[in-house]
């Protein structure tokens, strides 16, 4: 069996020795998403980890450092791994989510397009279901671990899941035709679709992330076409012509995202943060997706350049790698922890409220969401259901925010708009006010003080 670091070109671990040892989570644990992110220490070159020896998938260890990936069953998952001279037997349990709030995968066709995306490969299979399957999940356990890192547990968004637990792809197909899409600009199309999704969809528990297969490039005349990174509300929608390298299968994500193969912009659709390698492409067009759904939650843009609503979009990959790889064959790079994706407090105070960040949830009403009047420089808050969290953000600055436990949630609450620009250090006049409240129900304002 050929060695994973060799195939991938990296450089073998130092001559020290590490423990072998899983350090993101414990034995016996019970996550409610099916694709597991495990890191950890371990010597060697490579480790592997599956539910099976047969199922098991090997990944790269450096500097004594993994990040494994697994796919977990319903129920009790006894995890082996194994890394250099050694061999661990790991339990992690799966309930599925039940909760009706998730996000839904929905791949976009022009009207005369069959199921296919841009691709420069005449051998390309189109596994769209396959692609989307992993790439969502991919995004649910990010996210599973960034809100975790940020203190919040393991919570993420729901994903529509079939009997044998794949992702549920949605084929739709726009009325108009591949010519005309090309002559729109991005927020007519953003428009139209969410016209049509809209009335494809229209149950109050769902969202949807739409990748574009109509998005494409011109090399004569050098640009994209039909692609976009668009994202509020219910849709959040990203161009699919950086998905003939997407991984289709668990296995293909470690080479993936080791790909240093240059992509040329000038002859072929390249969006990577300028950085046109294969694994670049991968990284961005995954983080790009889940920053969109972000805005689905109603998160801003961040001033804090690796949060996931700002360019920390681009380094989604270090949340699935030890060190990043080159951008082109040579030296992998080390990153702290500081420098990879992340949500930041305020968005992650948020996200951890929100109805579709709950496992479980019994369906609520929106008739009784906070209230918020502004009058005389203050904001009069009030919520039958507890505040649980108040905050203010204007244009990517420093949030001002407060969180309440459901014991100490207020049903009213007085807030001076100046006194929270006076923390905020702005001077800036207009901020936009969010309370949610115990139900997960959300309110906000903009203000001009």
């Amino acid at each position: 069996m050929k060695p994973l670091l060799v195939a991938l070109g990296l450089l073998a671990s130092s001559t020290s020795f590490a423990e072998f040892a899983i350090e993101n989570i414990k034995p016996g644990e019970t996550v409610r998403y099916p694709l597991l992110i495990l890191s950890g220490t371990a010597d060697g070159n490579e480790m592997a980890a599956g539910t099976s020896w047969k199922d098991a998938v090997r990944f790269p260890v450096m500097n004594h450092r993994f990040v494994a990936t697994v796919q977990l069953k319903p129920g009790k998952n006894m995890l082996l791994l194994h890394a250099g001279a050694e061999t661990m037997k790991f339990r992690v349990d799966y309930a599925p989510a039940s909760s009706p709030f998730k996000v839904l995968a929905v791949f976009v066709t022009s009207a005369n397009q069959d199921k296919t995306y841009y691709t420069t490969d005449s051998k390309d299979k189109f596994q769209i279901p396959q692609k989307m399957d992993l790439a969502f999940k991919l995004m649910q356990s990010v996210t599973a671990e960034l809100m975790n890192q940020a203190g919040e547990g393991r919570k993420t968004f729901g994903l529509e899941l079939d009997s044998a637990g794949k992702v549920v792809v949605h084929f739709i197909k726009s009325p108009l035709s591949t010519e005309q899409i090309g002559k729109m600009d991005a927020q007519t199309i953003y428009g139209q679709i969410n016209d049509q999704l809209n009335k494809e969809f229209p149950s109050p528990y769902v969202k949807w992330c739409g990748l574009l297969g109509f998005a494409s490039y011109d090399p004569t005349q050098k640009r994209s076409i039909g692609h976009l990174a668009l994202g509020g509300d219910r849709q959040a929608l990203f161009g699919a012509a950086s998905m003939q390298w997407w991984p289709a299968a668990l296995k293909e994500l470690p080479k993936a995202l080791a790909n240093t193969a240059a992509i040329d912009p000038q002859k072929t659709f390249e969006d990577s943060g300028n950085r046109g390698t294969v694994w670049a492409n991968i990284s961005t067009a995954l983080g790009a997706c889940l920053h969109e759904i972000g805005h689905t939650f109603d998160l801003p843009h961040s001033a804090d350049r690796f949060s996931i609503m700002s360019r920390g979009f681009d380094y989604f990959g270090r949340q699935l790698m030890p060190m990043e790889a080159p951008l082109k064959p040579g030296a992998w790079t080390a990153f702290p922890p500081t420098e990879r994706p992340k949500w930041e407090p305020s968005f992650s105070a948020q996200l951890a409220l929100s109805k579709w960040f709950q496992p479980e949830l019994p369906t609520t009403t929106e008739d009784d969401k906070p209230k918020i009047v502004f009058e005389n420089g203050s904001l009069a808050v009030s919520a039958p259901a507890g505040i649980r969290y108040v905050g203010a953000h204007n244009d990517g600055l420093t949030d001002w925010f407060s969180v309440y436990s459901p014991k100490d949630a207020q049903k009213t609450m007085k807030i001076s708009v100046a006194e929270i620009q006076e923390q905020m250090h702005s001077e800036k006049l207009l901020l936009t006010f969010v309370v949610i409240d115990g139900n997960g129900n959300r309110s906000s304002i903009e203000v001009k003080a």
